[in-house]
C-alpha cells in the first residue's frame, strides 16, 4: 500500500508524554513528539535496479473487502469504498485491570471509571495532586464493567495532536479514537482512506484531503488465499492476513 501504514506508524508509536507543572495548570500539557522511525523495507529509498514484478491477476471487485491484519497495524478494507485502520500502541500507552496506567512504563494509578467515562490523571510532580491527562467516553455500548471497548477522545488537545502525527498537521479534523482491548491501546482511524480495485490494481486516495495524500497512489497486489501482498512501482511491499 506504498508506505501508508509505516508513515502512520512512524509518528503515533513514537508518541510521548511531557508532564507540565501541577501547579501552573490544572490539566497536564500533552506533547506527543515524532522521533527517526525505524528503518524498514518499506522506508528505504528506491533502488535504481528495475523491481521484478508479480504475474498480473484480474481478480473481481471486492476480492479485499474484510480485515486484514499486519505486523504492526489491521486494516478493514470496507464495501463502501472506505479502509478504516487500527494500530496498537500499547508500548507507550496500556491500563492493567486493577486501574493502574502505563505511559511509557511508568506507572499512574489514578483512574476514574462510571462505566462510561474513563479519566486517567498522571502522578503530580514531587508527590503532589495527580493532573487530569487524558478523558476517553465511549462510543460503543455504555456501562460496561471493564475497561475494553472503543473511545471517543475528549480531550481536545490530545485528540487534535494524535490526528496531526496520523493524517498530517493540516488535517487535525480527522476521526480518531482509542480502542482498549485486553487492556492495550489501539488507534483507530475510521475511514480515513478512500480506494478503488480494479483487477489487481489497488488506488488509494485521502478522505477529504490531508498533507499525506502525497504517499498514496496506485499499487498492484497478488492475493493468495488469506494472505495477501501489495506492490508500488519500485517493487516496495506490504503483506498482511485476512482475520474475517
Amino acid at each position: 500500500m506504498k508506505r501508508v501504514l509505516p508513515i502512520l506508524l512512524a509518528g503515533t508509536t513514537a508518541l510521548l508524554a511531557a508532564c507540565g507543572s501541577s501547579k501552573e495548570t490544572s490539566q497536564r500539557e500533552i506533547i506527543l513528539e515524532e522521533t527517526t522511525a525505524v528503518t524498514t523495507e518499506a522506508q528505504t529509498e528506491p533502488s535504481s535496479v528495475p523491481a521484478v514484478l508479480h504475474e498480473r491477476h484480474d481478480y473481481e471487485n471486492g476480492v479485499l473487502v474484510g480485515r486484514w491484519e499486519g505486523t504492526e497495524a489491521d486494516i478493514l478494507i470496507q464495501d463502501n469504498g472506505k479502509i478504516s485502520a487500527e494500530f496498537d500502541i500499547s508500548d507507550v500507552m496500556m491500563i492493567d485491570d486493577d486501574g493502574t496506567f502505563m505511559l511509557s512504563g511508568e506507572e499512574h494509578p489514578t483512574v476514574q471509571y462510571d462505566g462510561t467515562t474513563l479519566n486517567i490523571f498522571t502522578n503530580g510532580e514531587n508527590g503532589g495532586e495527580p493532573v487530569s491527562f487524558l478523558t476517553l467516553k465511549r462510543a460503543d455500548e455504555s456501562e460496561q464493567d471493564g475497561y475494553d471497548g472503543l473511545y471517543d477522545i475528549d480531550t481536545e488537545n490530545f485528540r487534535q495532536k494524535l490526528a496531526e502525527l496520523v493524517t498530517g498537521s493540516d488535517y487535525t479534523d480527522s476521526p480518531v479514537q482509542i480502542r482498549i482491548r485486553y487492556g492495550k491501546f489501539r488507534v483507530c482511524l475510521p475511514e480515513f482512506c478512500d480506494y478503488t480495485q480494479k483487477g489487481d490494481e489497488f488506488t488509494l486516495s485521502m478522505t477529504d484531503g490531508g498533507s499525506i495524500s502525497d504517499y498514496l497512489s496506485d499499487s498492484t497486489f497478488v492475493l493468495d488465499g488469506d494472505h495477501v501482498t501489495f506492490y508500488n512501482a519500485e517493487g516496495i511491499t506490504e503483506q498482511f492476513d485476512r482475520t474475517e
